[in-house]
């Protein structure tokens, strides 16, 4: 629709300017609806915890043309743990797709010595030595629920995250 009215508008331009405004405006009205009911199915997603978060992340850097590889340990986690988690990969990707300049993105998530560990990689440029606002929000949603960032992104070099969290993240025994 979007783009049907966009060329409409585009051919009545110069024959008559006050129909291609109309297009104009339409085309505006439509486009807005979109980004309204975006929002909103992004809203459901991230309420729905990490699976979510990632498929939400998988269809953002898709329309990007990055490739996202991700390998998930099987592990329970406690509700705040998750959402500390999926808080990680919103803004992760939010980054890659601001700053990066990445093709390809890969996300582990593991256990190591009862440690959840999420470690969240890209190919880009790298050079994220100053955290913004967004991972600053980061750090501190992570140490309230006991864990911490790790971050390692040489210019050129890809940036790579780590999030740590102790074993109470677990929900249950630690696999």
């Amino acid at each position: 629709m979007i783009a049907l009215k966009s060329e409409l508008a585009g051919r009545l331009v110069e024959r008559d300017a006050a129909a291609a405004r109309t297009q104009i405006a339409e085309v505006e009205s439509v486009a807005r609806q979109a980004l309204a009911q975006v929002r909103e199915a992004v809203v459901g997603i991230r309420a729905a915890g990490l699976q979510a978060e990632l498929a939400a992340a998988r269809l953002a850097l898709l329309s990007a043309d990055v490739r996202l590889d991700q390998r998930l340990a099987p592990v329970a986690l406690a509700p705040a743990a998750e959402s500390a988690l999926a808080m990680a990969v919103r803004e992760a990707v939010t980054n890659v797709l601001r700053h990066a300049g990445a093709s390809r993105v890969e996300v582990e998530l593991s256990v190591v010595d009862g440690e959840v560990r999420l470690a969240i990689s890209d190919d880009g440029r790298g050079g994220a030595v100053r955290p913004g606002n967004g991972l600053s929000g980061m750090q501190e949603r992570l140490a309230e629920a006991g864990g911490r960032l790790e971050i390692d992104s040489p210019p050129g070099g890809g940036t790579r995250l780590l999030v740590r969290l102790p074993p109470t993240a677990i929900e249950g025994p630690a696999p």
